[in-house]
């Protein structure tokens, strides 16, 4: 197991896919180089060739190890590379092409070699320079050769010429076999990373497709949040001028005027203070300002001070507070917002009709639940409404915004919200705060 692990680790040392291609060839060539120098040159010695011979397949094997540990180590890949195709290519292979029968042999098989792997380490600005070059040099020792037959180092018998060529034959088929396949992998990878890459674009693109689609959504909700109180504003302030031109004028109806302006005022600040909210919240500088509280007791102050300025449609408010209840810890002013916002929506939407405020323990939680008998949400959007900007042509909801912000709000404080709804027939939501254990 443990020498299976040490096999992974060098393979991904030298071969790893994340590897470049170029690297991944220079390291199979000094590795071939390495193995073929060895065993080549102790063939050699078996079946008694010349010390030159064994000499030069020797000197191949140590200039390959150590041009591959220096590669590795020092990451000069593109400088062992260069030394590789003069020394190797441009020296050794014409020695040995030469001390081993020349093309008799096969041995003009390694020049494929030098050619295949020339391509392929080197850049493209020099590449063709040195390729011709090389071609150059090997035709010229083919011709030495076949004009000056006793330049070469003739081998001992026929069986001899045979076992080299095919030894030469074998091991440029083998190495070009191996690059083929490298390569093909590489291929395969790389298009493999375009695929995935494409699909990660693709989704991206359809995210921004979404996001813009919901940035419109918000700021046709915004516009329309803001327009309906500036409408009212616009009026009241319209009708108070016309009041106060008249030669006797109504102070009931100018008060009345000037309290539905401040409500709208409110209100719009209200609109504004959940904006920010938002900003900060996907800006992460949301905060909560935590103290010991009475649940109960906040739920009643805050429901007895807004309800009559929130509910225009003539609706009763009810309680059903569980008593005895162990404070918790909270941000009073963002419970505050999440009351005033779930409260107005309740009140928006219910006509002449009951809503109640219910408190209850489960367990180490305390549940709050805003219930009223208006008009409802679809199944759709009771779905989503927590957890993006909505509105919708034929009833517009003013969860866009505020809800968005109560959920965020509640979840700060480790809570959770949620909503049941049928339209036609009422709305409840509810929201729960877990006690801490200090005050539990």
């Amino acid at each position: 197991m443990r020498e299976n692990r040490i096999i992974s680790k060098y393979f991904q040392s030298y071969f790893g896919p994340d590897l470049d291609l170029r690297v991944q060839l220079y390291n199979l060539l000094a590795h071939v180089g390495i193995v073929a120098g060895v065993g080549v040159s102790l063939l050699a010695l078996v079946i008694k060739e010349s010390f030159a011979i064994v000499g030069l397949d020797f000197s191949v094997a140590v200039i390959s190890l150590i041009l591959l540990h220096y590669a590795h180590r020092k990451n000069r890949y593109h400088l062992c590379s260069w030394i590789f195709v003069i020394v190797v290519f441009f020296v050794f292979f014409p020695l040995l092409f030469f001390f081993c029968g020349g093309y008799k042999s096969g041995a003009s098989h390694i020049f494929i070699i030098a050619f295949v792997f020339t391509a392929v380490l080197l850049g493209k600005h020099a590449r063709l320079a040195v390729l011709v070059s090389e071609f150059a040099l090997y035709i010229s020792c083919c011709l030495i050769v076949f004009y000056r037959p006793e330049t070469v180092e003739t081998l001992p018998t026929e069986f001899d010429y045979l076992f080299v060529t095919i030894l030469n034959f074998s091991i440029a088929s083998v190495l070009l076999l191996i690059v083929l396949l490298v390569y093909t992998r590489m291929f395969m990878n790389r298009r493999s990373k375009i695929e995935e890459l494409n699909r990660e674009l693709s989704a991206k693109n359809e995210a921004l497709a979404r996001y813009d689609t919901m940035k419109s959504d918000f700021l046709a909700t915004v516009a329309h949040e803001i327009k309906t109180p500036l409408a009212v504003i616009a009026a009241s302030g319209n009708d108070t001028i016309d009041q106060l031109n008249e030669p006797s004028f109504e102070k009931e109806e100018i008060i009345e005027n000037q309290e539905v302006i401040e409500r709208q005022v409110r209100m719009i600040d209200g609109i504004l203070l959940d904006l920010m909210d938002i900003v900060a919240i996907e800006n992460g500088r949301f905060s909560l300002s935590r103290q010991p509280i009475h649940l109960s007791e906040l739920l009643q102050n805050i429901c007895d001070t807004q309800f009559k300025q929130l509910d225009k449609n003539k609706n009763s408010l009810a309680y059903d507070m569980q008593p005895g209840m162990q404070r918790i810890l909270a941000d009073p002013q963002r419970l505050e917002q999440v009351m005033i916002n779930i409260l107005s929506n309740a009140c928006r939407h219910t006509k002449s009709g009951n809503i109640t405020v219910k408190l209850v323990q489960d367990e180490d939680n305390q549940v709050v639940s805003v219930i009223d008998n208006g008009e409802g949400m679809d199944a759709e959007t009771a779905r989503v409404v927590l957890k993006q900007y909505v509105s919708t042509k034929k009833d517009y909801w003013r969860h866009g915004i505020g809800l968005f912000v109560c959920r965020r709000i509640i979840a700060a404080h480790g809570g959770d919200i949620w909503i049941t709804s049928e339209k036609g027939r009422g709305t409840i939501i509810t929201f729960s705060l877990r006690e801490a254990d200090e005050y539990a």
